[in-house]
């Protein structure tokens, strides 16, 4: 991921991420102990009644449809799946996607990865922080058959959601047939399920059930069959599509009908773009043990986009965290005065601009390969983000140890220029999105002027982030040029190459492939020192 800075409160922490990918690629106060907290693994510290927050606007509160950062960071502990991942107190919050995590290395495999013999339980092997999968709703690891097809859970015993009704096995199958029915930006993870490919498959029809997956409520078994075995399964079951949710919820967006929860937090209310309030589930009774129950008894946020009005929220003592980035303008101020709680970490993500290879003029292989030649990452990095990036020509970011450096382009604008010419598409109009907010904003406007350069006629887009991705990520915007960012879901390789090269996984309005709240390359957070540990819904660091 990129430098990222995370400030916290009127004390304050700043956190940065470092590792900014720009290229072309083709689209595809101290608070009193309180009597209601659990101390489950993970947490530390007491317990206190209130923490206030300022975010960004969430696309999403469905964890059938979300897939940005600040939804991430606001119901990693509200809706649960059958797996997790471990915490470290101060540390990272599960899987390695948001700015939070510390994740970088995706080598944890099964047994059956291995072509080990006969029925095996899935190995643990150890890992950075907050990168180890433990069970969460299921009892314990998996039984998984000696050739990586097969998959069988037992749920954990008297699980219960936030409104008293009891969890099922069969509302794990229900929940993923629930996402396709949603044409959830998820449903790709899903397709080596059996019974869900092909033109009989569930993804295509949505009718009856998905043959692969065998509930049994009585006995409280999940088995899931796969048609190929995929090494990142286990991964998979830990996203926000394999979250459990009621059989019944209804197949359509429930963001401000909040479903019932099975994790240590509910949601009690949330008004788009204004404001939200997150709670303990009174029915949680620690019934997941691997996981932190938390330190807020209560969440009340402020949703505010412009990062300066947040900053100041915080200073100002009316906020306790803030989630945006610290604006550059005022980065010394939060350096000199909150350089105590001042971490610097990076995170696996790469940011880059997308070209639709769809439509012209990018279906040109020589259009596509002379904006590669348009552009300078260094500029963008050392003019926009103030130093806080890395470039790079690969999707993998530096830091995995699958990472191998490539060397392929180099910034010429001349060259650029020729081939523009010699694809025959100079003076082709060319639709630019981006963003309306820097540095977003501003790395857009590079994108639009450096095609201008070479021959172009742009036109630029600048939208909210709360709209920005649903509008790219629909087929029917035809948007031509974007910049748009990854940050992994889970630390594997295959979440990279596969999720993001693979054209089988776009949909007609697909959302858009990606995990960041919007295009940031660092991110600074405010936070209060009312707690001395985790803070808020889920265990960020401070």
């Amino acid at each position: 991921m990129t430098s990222r800075l995370r400030l916290l409160g009127s004390v304050g922490a700043v956190a940065l991420v470092a590792a900014l990918a720009l290229l072309a690629a083709g689209c595809g106060g101290g608070g009193k102990k309180s009597s209601s907290g659990g101390s489950n693994a993970g947490s530390s510290g007491k317990t206190y009644p209130l923490l206030r927050v300022v975010w960004d606007a969430p696309d999403y509160m469905d964890p059938a449809l979300y897939y940005t950062v600040a939804a991430y960071q606001l119901t990693n502990y509200v809706w649960t799946g059958l797996m997790g991942y471990t915490h470290e107190s101060g540390r990272a919050s599960r899987r390695g996607r948001a700015a939070h995590r510390r994740v970088q290395d995706g080598r944890r495999r099964t047994d059956s990865d291995r072509g080990g013999g006969g029925t095996q339980r899935a190995r643990r092997e150890s890992g950075p922080g907050g990168a180890e999968l433990v069970p969460y709703l299921a009892a314990s690891e998996p039984t998984i058959s000696a050739d990586g097809k097969d998959y069988k859970f037992t749920l954990r015993k008297n699980l219960k959601y936030s409104d008293g009704t009891a969890v099922k096995a069969s509302d794990f199958r229900y929940s993923i047939e629930r996402d396709f029915k949603l044409d959830s930006p998820g449903v790709g993870f899903y397709s080596d399920i059996q019974g869900v490919s092909g033109p009989s498959g569930f993804a295509t029809t949505k009718k009856g059930h998905i043959s692969g997956i065998i509930a049994d409520d009585s006995k409280g078994t999940i088995e899931i069959k796969l048609d190929n075995p995929r090494g990142d399964f286990l991964y998979i079951l830990a996203l926000e599509f394999s979250d459990f949710v009621p059989s019944g919820t209804p197949a359509s967006d429930q963001s401000t009908k909040p479903i019932p929860a099975t994790g240590p937090y509910m949601v009690q209310s949330y008004t788009p773009n204004r404001s939200f309030t997150i709670v303990r589930n009174p029915h949680y009774n620690n019934q997941i043990p691997t996981m932190p129950s938390g330190n807020p008894d209560k969440v009340v946020g402020k949703i505010i986009t412009d990062p300066v009005a947040a900053y100041q929220q915080v200073v100002s003592g009316q906020a306790d965290y803030d989630f945006q980035p610290v604006p550059n303008d005022r980065l010394p101020e939060a350096q000199s005065k909150y350089k105590d709680q001042l971490r610097i970490y990076t995170n696996a993500n790469t940011y880059y601009f997308a070209l639709n290879n769809a439509i012209p003029p990018f279906d040109n292989i020589k259009a596509r390969q002379a904006v590669q030649y348009a552009l300078d990452p260094n500029a963008i990095i050392s003019g926009i983000y103030g130093g806080l990036g890395r470039p790079t020509q690969n999707f993998l970011p530096p830091g995995y140890p699958q990472y191998k450096k490539i060397t392929a382009w180099s910034f010429n604008l001349a060259k650029a220029k020729q081939l523009v010419k010699q694809s025959g598409t100079t003076g082709q109009n060319v639709d630019v999105y981006g963003p309306n907010e820097d540095p977003s904003k501003s790395t857009t406007e590079y994108l639009a002027n450096q095609l201008t350069k070479i021959g172009y006629k742009t036109k630029l887009h600048l939208l909210s982030h709360q709209v920005y991705f649903q509008t790219i990520g629909n087929q029917a915007t035809k948007a031509q040029a974007m910049f748009t960012d990854w940050y992994q879901d889970y630390p594997h390789p295959l979440d990279w190459f596969d999720v993001l090269l693979n054209g089988e996984r776009i949909t007609a309005t697909s959302r858009f492939r990606r995990s960041t709240r919007r295009s940031m390359p660092w991110r600074s957070r405010l936070r209060s020192r009312r707690p001395s540990t985790t803070a808020g819904p889920r265990s960020t660091e401070t």
